[in-house]
C-alpha cells in the first residue's frame, strides 16, 4: 500500500540568484535603503509634474512610521486588509504591515458587499484600510453595509488619508519579524466556488520577487511596474501605475 504524500519539493538546478535564507519584506527594504538611500524607489503614476516620488530612505521612513501607527491599533500577528486601487499609499501600507509583524489581506476593489464580507470574515481581518470608491464601486458604502456582520473587524480607516493618520505617531520599537512569519493572505478569484486564501510568508515573497526580476532581466537601475511585493534589486524603482484619485482609471 502506498503511503500518503506528506512532502513535495523541487530540487533547483543552480541557475538564478541564490535564495536568501533569512529574508523578510521589511528587512529587505532596510537593506536596500542602506545601500542606495537617495535613489528613487517609488513614483506615482500620474502624467503631471506634481506626481509624488519617494527615495528609498523616504519610503523606509514612511513605512516605519506606518508600522508604528498600525501597532497603536493592532497586535502583532493580526490581519489587516487593504481595499483600494493602485496608489502609493498601498505600497507604504504593504511595507508598514510587514514591519509591524502583521499580515496583509489583499481585497480586490471590484468586489461587491457579499464577496468582500466573505473574505474579511474568513481571513479574520481585525481592520481595513480603503478608499471611498474605485471606478464607481462605492467601497465605503459597502463596508458600512456589512460591518455589523463582521464582529472581528474593529477598525476602518481611509488609505488615502494615511499621511494624516500617521502624522503624529510616537517613536516605538518595532517587533522582530522572521522569514517564516506570514506576510500576506491573497485570495483566488472564486470563479468555481468561494475564494480560497493563500498565506504567503516573508521569505517566499522576497525570494519569489528576486527570481522574477532575474528571469525578466530587470536592470539594477530601472522602472518596474511590479506590485512591490518586496524589494527586488538594489536601486530599481517602482512605478505605481495608477492615479491617486479613485475616480480615474486604475490599472
Amino acid at each position: 500500500m502506498m503511503s500518503a504524500l506528506t512532502t513535495s519539493h523541487w530540487i533547483p538546478d543552480g541557475s538564478g540568484p541564490p535564495l536568501l535564507g533569512d529574508a523578510t519584506v521589511g528587512g529587505r527594504l532596510r537593506e536596500v535603503a542602506h545601500e542606495v538611500p537617495d535613489r528613487v524607489a517609488l513614483v506615482e503614476g500620474l502624467p503631471t509634474p506634481e506626481r509624488r516620488r519617494w527615495a528609498y530612505a523616504e519610503l523606509l521612513a514612511d513605512a516605519e512610521r506606518c508600522a508604528r501607527w498600525l501597532l497603536q491599533h493592532f497586535e502583532a500577528g493580526e490581519h489587516v486588509a487593504v481595499w483600494a486601487h493602485n496608489l502609493p499609499e498601498w505600497v507604504v501600507l504593504e511595507y508598514g504591515v510587514a514591519l509591524a509583524g502583521l499580515t496583509l489581506v489583499t481585497v480586490n476593489p471590484s468586489l461587491q458587499p457579499d464577496e468582500a464580507k466573505y473574505i474579511l470574515g474568513q481571513s479574520r481581518s481585525a481592520g481595513i484600510l480603503l478608499v471611498p470608491e474605485v471606478r464607481g464601486n462605492p467601497l465605503s458604502a459597502h463596508i458600512d453595509a456589512i460591518r455589523d456582520e463582521l464582529p472581528q473587524l474593529r477598525h476602518v480607516f481611509r488609505l488615502d488619508q494615511l499621511d494624516e493618520l500617521t502624522a503624529h505617531v510616537t517613536d516605538a520599537t518595532l517587533p522582530t519579524v522572521g522569514t517564516n512569519d506570514p506576510a500576506q493572505i491573497q485570495y483566488t478569484s472564486g470563479t468555481t466556488g468561494f475564494p480560497k486564501g493563500m498565506m504567503l510568508r516573508h521569505g517566499a515573497i522576497v525570494n519569489n520577487a528576486r527570481l522574477w526580476v532575474d528571469r525578466v532581466e530587470i536592470p539594477t537601475v530601472s522602472a518596474c511596474c511590479f506590485r512591490c511585493l518586496s524589494s527586488t534589486r538594489p536601486g530599481a524603482s517602482w512605478l505605481c501605475s495608477a492615479p491617486s484619485t479613485a475616480a480615474q482609471k486604475s490599472c
